[in-house]
């Protein structure tokens, strides 16, 4: 049965919703209980801090400030207890699962393209998923520490509430970098299990970069793109390098944190399976036209 080329980008570009839908369901969950911890913990820290201050003392008394130190300190330890390996282990079922639909993915894709589906591959999560998800522990427990540092009697006594409020907003970074671990290890996951695929088609099997639909300008300008199993696609490309630019070159997928753009196995010789326009030309095409529509009338006018 021939395909057109149509129906296998419209197949390959419907892969990156799923992994975002995968990504924040795994992400919450990941980060959920840290971050409602830490908002208990900073509600009852600042409900002390004005039981401890009026109008006229806007910093506790030294003991009173020692004593709230103490206490936000024991506060922030409990909130942090155990979050990282319980992000960490959210992050590896999401990988795990992510990988598992990156077989079947690729699978499908490759069937499109010529005319037979490889059979049931196992899944694997890959170095740079393990890595994501392995380093989410490590991450937490820096951001407590940062944290911990501005808590001090001489930033209380300097800033105020404000300084406060500054402890918090670092311990909450622990919560964006959960969340950034559960994304890369979620798209590293699914781009390794096209890579499976493809090693298990043979020699000349290339990995094909697939934008998600909105990508970044950097991310669209390797819709299209090939490489050799065991190759990295160039640092640098963007359409908009005055806006975002990578420079380090990579294996694939994820370009940077939340990016959900896959890689999908292809061969030069499948084109004679599939009518229409070259994959990798209608990709670029689409990529490419998607960007134009999301820069404003007057910026292109003056670029």
């Amino acid at each position: 049965m021939v395909e057109s080329s149509k129906n296998v980008a419209d197949a390959a570009q419907r892969q990156p919703a799923l992994l975002r839908a995968l990504e924040h369901r795994h992400a919450a969950a990941a980060a959920r209980p840290l971050s409602k911890a830490l908002a208990d913990a900073q509600q009852d820290a600042t409900l002390r801090w004005a039981m401890a201050t009026t109008t006229t003392q806007h910093i506790p008394p030294p003991a009173e400030l020692a004593a709230l130190i103490e206490h936000i300190r024991k506060a922030l330890q409990a909130a942090f207890h155990g979050q990282g390996a319980y992000a960490m282990a959210e992050a590896q079922r999401a990988a795990f699962t992510a990988a598992s639909m990156g077989i079947q993915h690729a699978s499908r894709i490759v069937g499109m393209l010529r005319g037979v589906a490889p059979p049931p591959i196992a899944a694997e999560t890959g170095v740079a998923a393990d890595r994501a998800a392995g380093g989410i522990p490590a991450a937490v427990q820096e951001e407590h520490a940062h944290a911990l540092a501005l808590l001090t009697t001489a930033g209380l006594t300097a800033y105020g509430l404000a300084g406060l409020k500054s402890v918090f907003t670092r311990a909450r970074r622990a919560v964006t970098r959960i969340t950034a671990g559960v994304a890369v290890a979620v798209t590293s996951a699914s781009a390794h299990a096209a890579v499976v695929v493809a090693r298990y088609l043979g020699p000349g099997v290339r990995m094909l970069w697939v934008a998600e639909p909105g990508a970044c300008p950097a991310c669209a300008a390797y819709a299209g793109r090939s490489i050799r199993l065991g190759g990295r696609f160039p640092g640098g490309l963007s359409l908009a390098p005055e806006r975002t630019v990578f420079l380090t070159a990579i294996p694939g997928p994820p370009r940077h944190p939340h990016c959900r753009c896959v890689v999908i196995p292809w061969h030069p010789r499948w084109t004679v399976n599939t009518t229409g326009t070259a994959l990798p030309v209608l990709l670029q095409q689409r990529a490419r036209a998607a960007h134009r529509a999301s820069v404003p009338a007057q910026a292109r006018r003056t670029a």
